[in-house]
């Protein structure tokens, strides 16, 4: 007696709305799971797909077969599906757009067409058929269709192919590509000794006290997020450390997501000392190999750690007891591109799906963590002291626009018309107080960090008499300049062009550099200081692959005096040499048109301020800027998070913004400014037409705009968009759901939701 047919419904990770329903032949039927990658046969091609539901009867009145299962396992568990469900829910996504941003990019397969010239094509009469065939023979016989696609623009070349065929002129060819071996997958883990690292210091009674909440949930098992709200230097990295062995005595695994895992090698160090030969590692700057080897590696259960970035929140890690979420405040866990999703957010409701612990730790919580706390939904726990009883770095501002005055007070007419004709944006990043304070850090042998976050040698060119500013010609923004590479490039969409000092418009040879960057700043440092070691840590000295980790190591080792850096330099790096922290124009991101600017600005500064002093020899910290007197200034130089947060959540308030209503943020973009500019007002007349129907969504929701987005033009194509706000996310997210239905489907314009938006620009 046969049994009878199984079907199963599988997601392509792609963006495809819909799952597909296949027949399970009956070799598979008792191999087939949730969560297992299958072949299947996708119209011309051969693809991937993931099991997500088995059915007993197909739907549909009939069915393709799966060819193949892939894997001898899940390569998802039910746990990692029933969050990819609630992503797609949450985020307003396809759950194929959500597996493909889960998985590694090893994981999918698919066929490639091949066309080959098969026999005398002399009896072929059509045009366009004898090009293609050219074509073919021009690359020896053998083609694939893609490129043949690509010579022929605007041509049907399905349609041509398939007439060659039929007259038997050539044979297109399904091959699956090749897939690199899991490497390691099957190799059995070495047993180490849970307390391998000897402890190297006693825990302070704010220590104790956290891990022992923490651990007694550990314990007990359940649910429960902790904030972890610690000043710099508390040592919340080795109440994650002991957490981690707490839930290992247990039995369970744990999962560390940091901002950006190849700037905190530190970490990776303490990690690997504490659990040698269990940790796993997943971050995007490794080889797609790489990542698909450690995905097995943690699929075996061969780690008992996996330390990543925003994307390992996705980690495939069996019996997870604990995820730790480090520095969660850091805007780095927000996606800004595809699918829009915060890890520091799903690492919560994983934890809620698993029925473990949870741990955000920061010095400078996000607000939304913070009132989390407040209404009872986290658990907060405090550590106010650095270890060893250690200072705060004593925080001191300079007013820019004192220095200013100073300067000009004591230049004369003609001095200041020369200042005026040469390249002295520097005068203003670094003060006569800061250099004697530098000189003076050197000569104690300690180090500086200095941070500055704009990279480049200068904003942009500006002619000095006509007003000419060269700009990109692909987004709205100015070219920056970089002096040593002697380019003008765009840090957006990567345009470069060669630099210049004659002026397209009138033709003088007076560009003249306007504004400032951390390759300025270094230039400066080297002809003020010519005997410090210094470096510049950013986008542009760390493109190379290990290249990052080098710098830091020199940092670490003392070998470098001083350091300049962006925002890079801030991130989990425990330098006990580091005495000194220079903060210029540190007013820049309060001027961004965001309702978050002065959250950004308090963080950022803090974290930056909480390098210095981490020795034995206390810090000091400097703060340039021309808005001395900003409230997030003036809590930042009290060490005043608290303060902070009561004046930050009086405005949020007031405006109905986060964490006290809720935002999504609709963009549109496409090629032609008036069509995009037409389709936005479409949407947002359809949308208050639909709030004005509904009593629910005219109650609780806010329509804002249309309006273009303050980089009202990006990558060549022209951007606008809506803000749509609402007190409770349900309402939101349903009236948001409705915007996809609203904008007819088109081959040029695209429409973004971001759900919980985090840039607004």
């Amino acid at each position: 007696m046969h049994e009878p047919q199984k079907f199963a419904r599988v997601v392509i990770p792609s963006p495809l709305r819909q799952p597909l329903i296949y027949a399970v032949p009956a070799s598979l039927q008792a191999q087939i799971a949730l969560g297992m990658r299958v072949l299947i046969p996708l119209q011309k091609r051969i693809t991937t797909g993931i099991v997500i539901e088995t059915l007993a009867e197909n739907p549909l009145a009939s069915a393709k077969e799966i060819f193949t299962a892939l894997d001898d396992q899940p390569i998802l568990d039910a746990g990692l599906l029933k969050l990819a469900h609630w992503t797609s829910q949450y985020y307003l996504a396809s759950l194929g757009e959500v597996l493909a941003t889960m998985l590694p990019p090893n994981s999918r397969r698919e066929s490639k067409r091949t066309v080959v010239l098969k026999a005398d094509h002399s009896s072929i009469n059509d045009e366009l058929g004898q090009k293609v065939l050219q074509e073919i023979v021009q690359r020896k016989g053998k083609i694939p269709v893609t490129t043949l696609t690509r010579q022929f623009p605007g041509e049907n070349i399905d349609r041509v192919l398939g007439r060659l065929e039929a007259a038997g002129a050539i044979v297109i060819e399904d091959r699956l590509a090749k897939q690199r071996r899991k490497a390691g997958a099957s190799a059995e883990p070495k047993e180490t000794s849970i307390d391998a690292e000897p402890l190297r210091f006693q825990l302070t009674s704010e220590q104790e006290a956290a891990l022992g909440a923490i651990g007694k949930r550990i314990t007990q098992g359940g649910f429960e997020t902790f904030l972890l709200h610690g000043v710099t230097g508390s040592g919340k990295t080795e109440v994650y450390l002991r957490a981690i062995a707490q839930a290992r005595s247990l039995g369970r695994r744990s999962l560390i997501i940091v901002p950006e895992i190849s700037l905190t090698p530190q970490l990776l160090d303490r990690v690997n000392a504490r659990f040698p030969g269990k940790v796993g590692v997943l971050h995007s700057a490794m080889t797609a190999a790489e990542r698909w080897s450690q995905w097995w590696r943690i699929i075996r259960g061969n780690v008992a750690v996996v330390i990543g970035a925003r994307s390992a929140v996705f980690a495939p890690i069996p019996d997870l007891g604990l995820i730790i979420v480090d520095e969660e405040h850091d805007s780095s866990y927000k996606q800004e591109d595809g699918l829009r999703y915060n890890g520091r957010d799903l690492a919560v409701v994983r934890g809620k799906f698993l029925h473990c612990a949870v741990i955000l730790g920061s010095a400078t919580p996000a607000l939304e963590s913070y009132v989390n706390c407040r209404q009872g939904r986290y658990q907060l726990i405090e550590l106010n002291q650095r270890v060893e009883e250690r200072p705060m770095p004593a925080i001191e501002v300079i007013d820019l626009r004192q220095q200013f005055r100073k300067t000009d007070a004591a230049t004369d007419a003609r001095s200041r018309a020369n200042a005026a004709r040469t390249k002295t944006a520097d005068r203003p990043l670094l003060s006569e107080s800061f250099v004697r304070l530098l000189r003076q850090n050197l000569a104690a042998k300690h180090q500086t960090l200095i941070f500055l976050n704009r990279r480049g040698f200068a904003n942009f060119l500006q002619c000095t008499l006509c007003g000419h500013v060269w700009r990109c010609s692909y987004c709205s923004v100015t070219l920056t300049l970089h002096l040593k590479l002697k380019i003008l490039t765009c840090h957006h969409c990567d345009y470069r062009r060669p630099t210049t000092n004659l002026c397209p418009e009138c033709k003088n040879e007076s560009l003249t550099p306007v504004g400032a960057g951390t390759e300025q700043v270094e230039t400066t440092l080297q002809q003020l200081i010519p005997e410090a070691r210094i470096a510049r840590m950013d986008r542009d000295t760390t493109g190379k692959r290990g290249s990052q980790e080098a710098l830091i190591r020199r940092w670490e080792r003392g070998e470098l005096d001083i350091l300049v850096g962006t925002q890079m330099i801030t991130k989990g790096h425990d330098v006990s040499g580091v005495t000194l922290v220079g903060a210029l124009l540190a007013d820049l991101s309060l001027n961004l048109p965001d309702f978050r600017a002065a959250e950004r600005t308090f963080q950022l500064l803090s974290q930056v301020a909480g390098r210095s002093g981490r020795g034995d020899d206390p810090g000091r910290v400097i703060i340039q800027t021309y808005a001395p007197d900003h409230y997030a200034l003036e809590f930042l130089i009290a060490h005043d998070y608290k303060g902070f947060f009561a004046a930050e959540s009086e405005f949020r308030r007031a405006l109905n913004y986060p964490p006290y209503g809720r935002l999504v943020n609709l963009r549109l973009d496409g090629p032609k400014m008036a069509e995009v500019e037409q389709r936005a007002q479409a949407l947002a007349a359809g949308l208050r037409e639909l709030q004005h129907r509904t009593a629910i969504f005219r109650e609780q929701i806010e329509v804002l705009g249309p309006a273009p987005a303050p980089i009202e033009k990006l990558r060549n194509r022209f951007r606008w968009q809506l803000l749509l706000k609402g007190k409770q996310s349900a309402p939101l997210l349903d009236f948001a759901r409705h915007a996809r239905a609203l904008i007819p489907r088109s081959p040029s314009l695209r429409l973004h939701i971001d759900v919980d938006p985090y840039s607004m620009l």
